[in-house]
């Protein structure tokens, strides 16, 4: 046996540590679910309007992929049948609104918008027990599923204006 020690490393998080507790350890807050949520009951008002564009039922469809994602997860359970629905309502509007190879918006079932509603509301009660790290993680194996299936991502601001295809590169993380 070798009378020689473990060199000493250090355990504590590189970086700063308060922004680290902060991203790994707190949940989301009011304000941050808000800015998460807002753009999703404007799509869904359009939706219900009848008026929402081929980007608008996009959003809501994503939502839908990232609430059964959280579900999955484990994070929280017992919400699958919901979103299922809600997402069963999302592609149904998708046939019928796309059905002829070019975007016009149809009229929703009443079924339909019932399931959508109970879902953005029960997705709000997931954001709020997640972890911003969490949320990050969530959103990447949504991101990888599409791209690993062969459909477009796209990169939405919160405005919904500004959308460019989304690229997965240092530079476009950086700015």
């Amino acid at each position: 046996m070798s009378s020689s020690r473990k060199p000493f490393r250090s355990r504590w998080p590189k970086g700063n540590p308060l922004q680290a507790i902060n991203r790994h350890g707190t949940h989301l807050t009011t304000a941050e679910v808000a800015t998460i949520i807002d753009p999703v009951r404007k799509c869904f008002a359009q939706i219900r309007a009848g008026t929402a564009t081929e980007l608008q039922a996009t959003v809501m469809h994503t939502t839908m992929l990232i609430a059964q994602e959280i579900e999955h997860g484990g994070i929280v359970r017992g919400l699958a049948e919901h979103i299922d629905s809600a997402r069963a309502a999302c592609e149904a509007y998708f046939a019928r609104s796309g059905g002829a190879g070019t975007w016009r918006p149809s009229a929703v079932h009443f079924y339909e918008l019932d399931a959508l509603a109970v879902a953005i509301d029960l997705h709000v009660y997931q954001l709020q027990q997640l972890t911003s790290a969490e949320l990050d993680e969530i959103k990447r194996r949504v991101i990888t599923r599409a791209q690993s299936s062969g459909r477009e991502v796209l990169q939405a601001d919160t405005d919904l204006g500004i959308t460019r295809p989304y690229r997965n590169s240092r530079k476009d993380a950086i700015a």
